[in-house]
């Protein structure tokens, strides 16, 4: 599963996961997210990509 991390200051404040994992649902979804990163933590922010395994139960 691919995650996205918000990165303000060098510390991590959110992760956002999309709903579905197909690459453009996922462009979409990040292209929305951008512009509300962008209302709430202003111009100073990185989004940093990482895979994160699930296990199922």
């Amino acid at each position: 599963m691919i995650v996205f991390d918000v990165i303000v200051n060098g510390q991590i404040q959110e992760t956002l996961q999309p709903k579905d994992q197909r690459l453009q649902e996922m462009y979409w979804f990040m292209v929305d997210q951008v512009q509300l990163i962008k209302e709430k933590y202003g111009e100073n922010f990185q989004i940093s990509k990482r895979t994160m395994e699930v296990y199922p139960q």
